[in-house]
């Protein structure tokens, strides 16, 4: 197939030796080289290894330069796939590769998805997709090397970049079909390129429509993607609903803007460490390459690997959360950031905690069909008196304060349907309002508005729930004529679209009957929705 010309940068990360900074924590893996990797402790990693350290059921499928896969640090969390017989040159199991038995090699077109360490090559480009896949997966806990996001993971390696880190959109979107075929639950995509290229955005839709986590780079040319957007973190639907790829930024260790990373309010949904990053590196002595690590990595490449992983926990821990609901967890659980008054919105929700997106991620669980996993915290709350909002300077969300921690509101449509006016939203410091734990979500008020999924016509009304005064009752209004029984010929005024995520935190009531009796004087309309 005649290849689309070559789109994507070549500069992929910026590589600059520097010594690392050593911290101490009170629990941590015994990997030797875990003092170097400040990072882990900033994202909330050791804390979220208390509840889950990952799975070698969940596939993140590393879209790169190639993998090591004879690395020590990875061997043990590689991808293997069981229905191809090693070496047979039969393609066993019929996906239309021979032999892909840890992925494969889109560049050469042949099963060994690794570097190419020929004379052109570059030592970024050969050491990248080695180090996307040790912070994703290296093997935790294992006395050597370092410690991966997943201490257990299937690291499925897919080769879509050439010897000096540079691709093309059609290899790419092949790249992104075998990893769907193949069961990949993530895929993670540290490369950015200019070109809104139709074949790739419709292998992206695909994936995102297979229920696959899609993450990507945001790039690292310290420019606004809002003006100049780079795909794929900019792939969404056409009306904007469905944002099918996690764009992510990166941060330094003060969680300060990255000066080469690039920014944007559309494109951008998080942030991740991207500076001076420790980490595995290709190791083949007789090609020249003598470490088995390398730190002084920085790029926004190394941030996405970061979200991608955290997505990995949490599909450990809850198997059946759609890309929809790990997006909303990773950005509804961010740590604030010290941004410029420039730059405030342009990093996304705000930087990574792993910990915290396990407890928000909870919320969205079916708790019928997942009781095989442990508590990560109280998602429930009977208190009777709302308390306060409040909101800090580097977090992007408002909260809603009550003696048993804070909860984020799920929009500013929902916030105004407890409360009249920003003027109500009391001022705290980040420090205080770190302190106070995540316990749940703010869903608009029973009888306040009606409410519909964004592509689903059904309007419900909200109605008080005794036992839980945080998760309203959903009652169909079967009909029009129901609808302008009980609300009048304007009843539509009142409806506000919820996202489909968080309909799972609604609880289930009976529906509307033309004949009840409804307090129209405490709803809002749409437009009374701001402030």
């Amino acid at each position: 197939m005649r290849r689309n010309k070559k789109i994507f940068i070549k500069t992929i990360a910026v590589l600059v030796l520097v010594s690392m900074p050593t911290f101490v924590f009170a629990e941590v893996p015994n990997d030797a080289f875990y003092d170097q990797q400040w990072y882990l402790e900033q994202i909330g990693a050791p804390n979220a290894w208390d509840t889950q350290t990952g799975s070698n059921e969940i596939i993140i499928a590393v879209l790169d330069t190639g993998v090591d896969l004879d690395h020590p640090d990875l061997v043990n969390n590689l991808w293997k796939n069981t229905g191809e017989i090693s070496r047979n040159s039969i393609d066993d199991d019929s996906n239309g590769y021979v032999d892909d038995i840890f992925g494969w090699d889109f560049i050469n077109d042949d099963n060994s998805p690794t570097p190419d360490t020929g004379l052109e090559a570059s030592s970024e480009a050969v050491n990248h997709g080695s180090l996307i896949a040790g912070i994703v997966g290296a093997g935790g806990d294992n006395k050597i090397g370092v410690s991966g996001i997943n201490w257990n993971i299937s690291i499925m390696s897919v080769r879509i970049l050439d010897a000096v880190g540079s691709g093309d959109a059609n290899t790419v979107a092949q790249a992104v079909y075998y990893a769907v075929d193949n069961g990949a639950d993530v895929i993670n995509m540290s490369f950015t390129g200019n070109v809104n290229d139709p074949i790739l955005r419709n292998a992206v839709k695909f994936a995102y429509e297979q229920g696959v986590v899609i993450v990507s780079a945001l790039g690292n040319e310290g420019e606004d993607v809002d003006n100049y957007p780079v795909f794929p973190a900019c792939y969404k639907s056409s009306d904007g609903n469905d944002d099918w790829v996690i764009g992510v930024a990166s941060l330094g260790k003060s969680d300060k803007r990255s000066v080469f990373s690039n920014y944007g309010s559309t494109c951008t949904d998080l942030s991740a460490p991207g500076e001076d990053i420790y980490g595995v590196s290709y190791f083949n002595p007789s090609d020249g390459y003598d470490d088995k690590y390398v730190g002084g990595w920085s790029g926004t490449s190394m941030a996405s690997p970061m979200v991608a992983g955290a997505a990995g926990i949490l599909l450990s821990q809850y198997p059946n959360l759609t890309p929809t609901q790990v997006r909303n967890a990773l950005k509804l659980s961010v740590d604030p950031v010290s941004l410029d008054s420039e730059y405030t919105g342009e990093f996304g929700a705000g930087r990574l905690n792993i910990s915290q997106a396990l407890t928000i991620a909870r919320n969205f669980v079916d708790q019928t069909t997942e009781t095989d996993n442990p508590d990560v915290g109280d998602n429930s709350s009977t208190t009777s008196d709302l308390e306060y909002s409040v909101k800090a300077p580097s977090f992007a969300s408002v909260y809603y304060v009550t003696g048993e921690g804070r909860r984020a509101f799920i929009s500013s449509a929902a916030y105004f349907t407890w409360f009249d006016s920003f003027e109500e939203i009391a001022n705290v410091q980040d420090q205080d309002l770190s302190a106070w734990s995540l316990s749940g979500l703010m869903l608009p008020k029973a009888g306040v508005v009606l409410v519909k999924i964004q592509s689903d016509p059904q309007v419900y009304a909200l109605a008080e729930n005794s036992s839980d005064e945080f998760s309203p009752l959903l009652r169909a209004i079967p009909d029009e004529q129901t609808a302008i029984a009980l609300y009048g010929n304007d009843w539509a005024d009142y409806v506000i679209d919820i996202e489909p995520t968080f309909f799972a935190k609604f609880s289930q009531g009976e529906p509307m009957s033309s004949s009840e009796t409804v307090d129209k004087s405490i709803m809002k309309r749409r437009e009374d929705l701001t402030n």
